[in-house]
């Protein structure tokens, strides 16, 4: 965890962001480190379509699901996963997943109104850092939690850590996020869901599984998430 919460910040509101497909278009590097890991271990047949809508459910799950609960083949995919991250991290000149544009300026936004701000994310915490690093925004974010620390969403175990940890009340939590996977993580929370419109399931979709809004652009985000936490008082 690291948790950079400070005391002036109030009334007391949190605003937990996913990272792939919400804050970062990871599809690329993730799509890309996937087949080649398919490659590694001799899983040669995943599609990118397949790689693209794992995104979100945790590498752990997507590797059980290609290796028919194999955990022994799934264990040997995730190493090969890992080993290849680790290695372009280390290369000179890697592709850089890109945040979505108005990204980390709707974060600055929430910060200075006053927002506690966090990422909980089933990526694992040598991505999440690298990129937070490289885009220059870790600084923005009280507290990050992942896949490493915690259980993967759905369960709800980040977001009630992240809530105890701010001190804040459920009411006035919202996450931010692109899959079902977050939609069901807020609900087993008891928590606000917004949904965003450029991530990798629909927005149909996350209405479907409870989405309060969906945002379009980030520039609507401060707006949406003062009026949700109004509506919850």
């Amino acid at each position: 965890m690291t948790l950079f919460a400070s005391s002036h910040k109030q009334p007391l509101r949190l605003a937990l962001f996913d990272f792939d497909g919400t804050l970062c278009d990871s599809a690329e590097q993730i799509v890309g480190a996937i087949k080649k890991a398919g490659n590694d271990i001799g899983l040669t047949n995943i599609q990118d379509e397949q790689a693209r809508q794992s995104i979100g459910q945790g590498l752990h799950h997507f590797a059980l699901k290609l290796t028919n609960n194999d955990s022994a083949k799934a264990n040997e995919f995730f190493d090969a996963y890992k080993r290849n991250f680790r290695a372009g991290v280390d290369s000179n000149g890697i592709y850089v997943s890109p945040l979505f544009e108005g990204a980390q300026e709707a974060v600055i936004s929430l910060v200075e109104d006053g927002w506690f701000t966090g990422i909980v994310t089933n990526k694992g915490r040598a991505g999440l850092n690298h990129l937070l690093q490289t885009h220059g925004i870790g600084h923005l974010f009280d507290l990050t939690f992942t896949v490493d620390e915690k259980q993967p969403k759905p369960s709800p175990e980040m977001i009630i850590d992240a809530v105890k940890d701010c001190g804040v009340e459920l009411s006035k939590t919202v996450l931010i996020g692109d899959t079902i996977y977050d939609a069901q993580c807020a609900s087993n929370a008891g928590i606000s869901f917004v949904g965003v419109g450029w991530g990798y399931n629909s927005a149909e979709m996350l209405i479907q599984y409870g989405a309060r809004m969906i945002v379009n652009d980030f520039s609507q985000l401060n707006i949406i998430l003062s009026e949700i936490i109004s509506e919850n008082i």
